[in-house]
């Protein structure tokens, strides 16, 4: 910027025209701004709008989010500030919305067209083209109407116009990032056309500092009558920016500073509480030695419990096996004891038979001795005959009997002795005759062979005698009968009958006639009894006893031949039964031997058995047991149901004696534990130890919970020298920081006084009106003037904290300074509060501190903008740029004149918005004016929004040439005309 418009050697950069599309309450909207102009229309019709479009074109955003503090848009009326949402729709409220600048530069005229951007909520796009807007102006307005007024162009979009400008130019760019927007907008590189084509404000340097102060500038061109606190944030935003190093910017923040002291000094106090439990340290550490000498046993009772386990499975097999082999020994046993009883019963039977065959053997001994005596009696008779004799004699002693008990009975055995007599005889006489043809008896004619069988039927069959010999037919007949019998070792089997063999034997015939006349003596002698019987009645009694007797006699004789016949067979039987019986017994005896011998070896074995099952009953019994005991324990300490073993326990080796060794070592790494426990809480509730996941409150905290505690204890106090080392070297660096903010401040604080002394000799000299002196005033906050004060009285350099009063005096100054919930950040902007002037008139002694005008402070505030831009701004540059001066009727109209000359000399333009109630003088003065409320189209893009306005601007010449005030854009417009 140069005070001398257009001098040779300076680059000029202005803003030439504003254009707004179906923007901010306009349908289509032209504006010159390269000269002094006044915008007029109804109230509220959107003219400062027009403006403080402006600010969209010379600031790098790209968007609407925090709008006021980017742009400040002011709702003047409701005396705030307007949303994001409230901005960016009055600019963008379509897809018709466009906003365009042209400027110009060293490298020609280009164009800045803003665009509503879709990509993202509240944003907008920017499209740079090289070219003049009348080469724009058929792609946003149709002004070939037939009211001249213009309409819509149709089917208005960015995309056909961004195709239209790239053919336009092949220099067209579209930017949005604020970072090239940056280096477009504010390049200074006025030797590179390509460079600087699309600048608009040269920046001096363009870093951030530069271009946040040349935002608050901007912002105050816009906003002349701005308060006194938006001039002192310029103030101290230029202030930021003509420092030369970048550690010199004032941007301090007191609550880094304060927390850094506060952590060093927790640090302090950590470290000395940490000192002070050492002596529990070691009680931990001793305890914690022998809690990890005692730790195997957990692992040893994983171990036990596993080999329990097994132990069980094991002896649980086992107790099957043994169980089954006792049965099966059990099973073996009783039947080994069947089978002996069995061979018991048999033996006890076989002696029963045995007993039974000696009763037999002597029963039929006796009835043979018996048998032979009487037989022998009576010769070669035969048991027939002996039997029948025996017979008739029995009846004979019973008809004595009879007759001897009854007279009656005595005749008729008279009779019958009688009778008997006679037969008797006969017998007698035919025994003669068979005595003399005893030697035709066919044992004596027959060969042993055919008489054998017939003597064993009947031993009267060969004995008796045909008289003679037998004939050959006879003979033949006899032997084919006795063929018929099967000779036996015993006798002869006549089919299913068996006889016995009977001894060969010659009829006694003596015998026999001796008998017959025994038989007759006895009848002679019983009839003689009889007869004298009767005379003799006191006998009788004692013959009938005798009788009886000799009754009884031959009935027994008579059972002593029927037992005769069988007793030799009975004997030979019971003989044979016996000797079988005690051959069967002796080996039934002797298999019972064997079967005790077996039975015994047995028992052995089943003893052996049982005894094996109970001792394997009584150790699964006693693991049972343990089993249990290790289920209390897991149950006092549910920590070991996690531990794993390496291996289980041998089975051989558990014992209750291992587990009462086992069970002693973790009750003694429990209260071990609980010491440990005791102590790590106690760390942890001093605050020396964090357990941000609780895990020590537990009631039963996992082993790795304390052994990585305790680690860590033991790492912290083994490292204290080291920490109390690198806390002493912190406690040095944050000295080091308290030194640099101490000389940060006292440097800032006389920066600001040299830049104040730089301003007041820039302003040497400059006249405003009546007043022949101007000199500012930067003012400080005292308590910033009492904390550089403060800050000298300390000594900020060893390895010890800066008192605890030093810091309580810095966070009062925090406290009183900054107040509750603001940022504790100390800026510049901060520090200084306001700006005042001093002026002083002509004729007058001193500089008065008293207020002016509003439009001689406007002046003045003007004077000092255009100062401070000049700090900003590349040197040499010459502006042409728009000023807006809201409220024009603010300004004594007599200082008007000054006002505009002044502003035309430091390179603005004057544009202010006045209803049509402004006075003729001030149009007149200000030379150009716009009534942007006239005209409405019939086809606009929206329709609320068909206000139009473009060609140029009206104005009173005051004798210049055309050419120094008309709209050059029009000039095509006008024809000449012959004269």
């Amino acid at each position: 910027m140069s005070d001398s418009q257009g001098s040779p050697g300076n680059f000029n950069f202005g803003i030439r025209r504003l254009v707004l599309v179906d923007s901010a309450g306009f349908c289509y909207v032209e504006i010159p701004v390269d000269n002094h102009g006044l915008i007029l229309g109804p109230g509220n019709l959107g003219k400062s709008s027009l403006l403080n479009s402006l600010r969209l074109f010379l600031l790098p955003e790209n968007n609407f989010k925090n709008s006021r503090k980017k742009f400040a848009f002011r709702n003047a009326s409701a005396g705030s500030f307007y949303t994001n949402e409230e901005s960016y729709q009055h600019y963008f409220p379509s897809q018709f919305s466009f906003l365009i600048m042209e400027a110009e530069n060293p490298a020609g005229v280009h164009c800045q067209i803003l665009y509503r951007d879709s990509a993202s909520q509240l944003s907008y796009g920017r499209a740079f083209v090289p070219v003049g807007y009348d080469q724009l102006r058929p792609l946003f307005w149709d002004g070939n109407d037939e009211d001249g007024i213009g309409q819509a162009v149709p089917e208005l979009s960015f995309s056909r116009l961004s195709e239209k400008l790239k053919k336009l130019s092949k220099e067209t760019r579209l930017v949005n990032d604020p970072a090239k927007l940056k280096q477009m907008l504010y390049s200074s590189e006025l030797m590179n056309a390509d460079a600087v084509r699309y600048s608009v404000l040269p920046l001096g340097e363009s870093d951030e500092r530069r271009v946040q102060s040349l935002r608050t500038l901007i912002l105050l061109l816009f906003e002349m009558k701005a308060d006194d606190q938006a001039m002192s944030n310029a103030v101290a935003s230029i202030i930021e920016a003509d420092k030369k190093f970048a550690d010199d910017a004032f941007d301090f923040n007191i609550d880094d500073f304060l927390d850094r002291h506060d952590q060093l000094k927790q640090q302090q106090i950590q470290l000395t509480r940490i000192e002070k439990e050492r002596s529990r340290f070691e009680k931990l550490q001793k305890d914690y030695q022998a809690y990890q000498t005692l730790l195997r046993s957990q692992h040893d009772f994983a171990a036990f419990r596993d080999g329990v386990s097994h132990a069980l499975q094991d002896i649980g097999a086992r107790r099957k096996a043994a169980v089954e082999a006792f049965n099966e020994q059990n099973e073996t046993l009783r039947h080994m004891l069947q089978a002996l009883k069995k061979l018991e019963q048999d033996a006890s039977g076989l002696k029963g038979e045995i007993r039974s065959a000696d009763r037999r053997i002597k029963q039929a001994e006796q009835n043979q001795k018996d048998g032979d005596l009487l037989v022998s009696q009576y010769g070669e008779m035969t048991l027939q005959e002996i039997e029948e004799i025996q017979k008739e004699e029995l009846d004979s002693k019973k008809g004595h009997l009879a007759a001897l008990k009854s007279a009656a009975q005595a005749e008729i055995r008279l009779e019958q002795i009688q009778k008997k007599k006679q037969e008797l005889e006969r017998k007698l006489e035919s025994l003669k005759e068979r005595e003399s043809k005893q030697h035709w008896q066919l044992q004596n004619q027959l060969d042993e062979a055919s008489a054998a069988p017939l003597r064993a039927v009947d031993p009267r069959l060969v004995m008796a005698s045909p008289g003679q010999d037998l004939d050959a037919d006879s003979k033949a007949a006899i032997e084919a009968f006795a063929r018929l019998f099967v000779p036996t070792d015993k006798g002869f089997d006549w089919f299913d009958t068996e006889y016995q063999a009977q001894p060969a034997r010659q009829t006694d015939f003596a015998e026999q006639r001796r008998h017959i006349e025994g038989e007759l003596h006895g009848l002679e002698k019983e009839r003689a009894e009889l007869a004298d019987t009767a005379n003799q009645e006191h006998d009788r009694p004692r013959l009938i006893e005798r009788t009886e007797k000799e009754i009884r006699a031959i009935e027994k004789d008579l059972e002593t031949l029927q037992r005769f016949p069988a007793a030799a067979t009975t004997l030979r039987d019971a003989t044979d039964e016996k000797q079988a019986a005690e051959e069967q017994l002796a080996k039934l005896e002797e298999q019972a031997r064997l079967e005790q011998e077996k039975q015994d070896a047995v028992q052995q074995k089943a003893a052996k058995a049982r005894a094996e099952k109970e001792r394997i009953e009584e150790r699964e019994r006693e693991l049972a047991g343990l089993s249990r005991s290790v289920g209390t324990v897991e149950h006092r300490f549910p920590h070991l149901k996690a531990v794993e073993a390496e291996q289980p326990l041998d089975i051989e080796q558990v014992s209750v004696a291992a587990f009462d060794d086992l069970q002693t070592q973790l009750d003694d790494l429990e209260e071990r534990r609980r010491s440990i426990l005791d102590h790590l809480r106690q760390f942890v509730y001093l605050g020396i130890h964090e357990d941000t996941e609780g895990e020590l409150q537990k009631d039963s905290p996992a082993s790795s919970a304390i052994r990585e505690t305790f680690k860590g204890l033991s790492d912290l106090f083994a490292g204290m020298a080291e920490r109390w080392n690198v806390l002493e070297q912190q406690v040095g660096i944050h000295n080091e920081t308290v030194a640099s903010y101490r000389q940060a401040l006292k440097s800032n604080h006389e920066h600001i006084a040299r830049f104040e002394a730089q301003l007041n000799r820039e302003l040497e000299g400059v006249r405003i009106n009546d007043l022949v002196e101007i000199r500012v005033d930067i003012h400080t906050d005292p308590k910033f003037r009492n904390l550089v004060e403060e800050a000298n009285n300390i000594d900020p350099y060893g390895n010890q904290l800066q008192s605890d009063a030093f810091y309580d005096r810095l966070r009062a100054f925090v406290a009183d300074f900054f107040g509750e919930g603001r940022s504790k950040r100390l800026t510049m902007d901060k520090v200084i509060t306001g700006i005042s002037y001093r002026t002083r008139k002509e004729n007058a002694t001193s500089l008065d501190k008293k207020g002016q005008s509003t439009s001689t402070t406007a002046l003045i505030n003007l004077e000092l903008v255009y100062r401070l831009l000049k700090r900003v701004l590349y040197p040499g540059v010459q502006l042409s740029f728009p000023m807006v001066l809201d409220e024009l009727a603010s300004v004594d109209i007599s200082q008007m004149p000054s006002l505009l000359e002044r502003l035309r000399n430091q390179g603005f333009n004057l544009f202010s918005a006045a209803t049509h109630s402004a006075s003729a003088e001030v149009i007149y003065l200000i030379g150009r004016h716009l009534e942007v409320g006239q005209m409405r189209t019939a086809k606009p893009y929206s329709p609320q929004r068909t206000l139009v306005f473009w060609g140029g601007a009206e104005g009173f010449t005051n004798g210049e040439a055309m050419s120094h005030w008309a709209d050059q854009t029009q000039a095509s417009l006008m024809e000449p005309v012959d004269e």
